[in-house]
């Protein structure tokens, strides 16, 4: 009998052996138990290389009955900010727990957020459950929109499987594939001039505090994330997130903290201006409000139902000038 530890209750299907779903093209996917602490355990079989469509299949020697951590380690993306195609890196996805109902998992940026923010929380101290809900929690936080859905279970399962839904509960802002957080995630690429994997770990780092002021981890030490050497990018040269943040973010952006203009929060600017952007301006194009009030719907639109004329031109010119950084920008020139 396997368990769901996030409930307590018994998870649907039964232990098996077979764990497969999609990561990078490319990458080796290793399985493995996890210890109390959050890290890495036994490996649990043989490890998997992800084939041309990204599908992997592990064969357990055994069938995991407790959580399960999925380590792919290489292969290429396609960043379709740019259409750039570049190297993954290592992304990490913990699963709760793995049977026949529920083995098919997606390896992404997002998944290793949430498992880079659960596996801080469990070295803390933290049990491995409310870990997991934990790091599901930072993740979800990136986009407001999630907001409704943050103590939700079934979210935190559904991730883990590419989508950011509630099985138990309607909410027409939910993002039936997880795009706008990664395509978020993208943009946050585009404007930081960083590779997809510098973005997934500067991310997940700063999840672990909840995405504190001054871009720092969870024990408020700096986070680094590398820089651009004679086109090369090195992971260990030294630039610090808060100081590329501030680099980086256009002044009309900024927010006034201790008399000083500086970037928002991390977690802030991507659901302001990496994600809900660009859903504003997706619903003032279709001239569809719906689309983004059932998203946000603190929003006032107009008497007539329409989006603010000055808000739609205003999210228009952000985008453009974030998209026009691209043509500059060296992690767009990566193959």
């Amino acid at each position: 009998m396997v368990t769901n530890p996030l409930t307590g209750a018994v998870a649907p299907g039964v232990a098996t052996t077979a764990i497969f779903g999609t990561a990078s093209v490319g990458a080796v996917v290793t399985a493995y138990g996890v210890q109390s602490d959050g890290s890495a355990g036994a490996v649990l079989g043989a490890p998997a290389t992800a084939d041309i469509n990204g599908d992997f299949k592990i064969g357990a020697t055994q069938a995991p009955l407790g959580m399960v951590r999925l380590v792919a380690v290489g292969g290429k993306t396609t960043r379709a900010a740019d259409n750039t195609v570049q190297p993954s890196g290592t992304l990490e996805l913990v699963a709760p727990f793995v049977t026949t109902e529920y083995n098919n998992f997606k390896i992404s940026p997002l998944t290793d957020i949430a498992a880079n923010a659960m596996t801080y929380q469990a070295r803390k101290g933290a049990t491995l459950a409310n870990a997991f809900s934990t790091g599901m929690q930072n993740l979800l936080a990136l986009d407001s929109a999630n907001l409704l859905m943050m103590q939700d279970k079934t979210v935190y399962l559904n991730v883990l499987k590419g989508s950011v839904k509630s099985d138990t509960l309607y909410f027409g802002g939910q993002s039936l594939q997880s795009r706008e957080l990664l395509d978020g995630l993208e943009y946050l690429g585009v404007m930081l001039d960083l590779p997809a994997s510098a973005v997934a770990k500067a991310v997940g780092a700063s999840a672990q505090g909840g995405y504190a002021a001054g871009g720092v981890d969870g024990a408020g030490s700096a986070i680094n994330v590398g820089a651009w050497s004679n086109g090369v990018f090195v992971t260990s040269a030294a630039m610090t997130l808060k100081t590329l943040m501030d680099t980086k973010t256009p002044e009309t952006q900024k927010v006034i903290d201790a008399g000083a203009k500086v970037a928002p929060r991390l977690g802030e600017y991507v659901s302001r201006y990496m994600i809900a952007d660009f859903v504003m301006d997706t619903a003032c194009r279709s001239n569809a409000s719906v689309y983004y009030t059932s998203r946000y719907p603190f929003y006032q639109v107009d008497s007539q139902g329409k989006m603010a004329a000055a808000d739609c031109s205003a999210a228009a010119q952000r985008i453009a000038d974030l998209k026009a950084r691209i043509a500059t920008n060296s992690s767009s020139a990566m193959k």
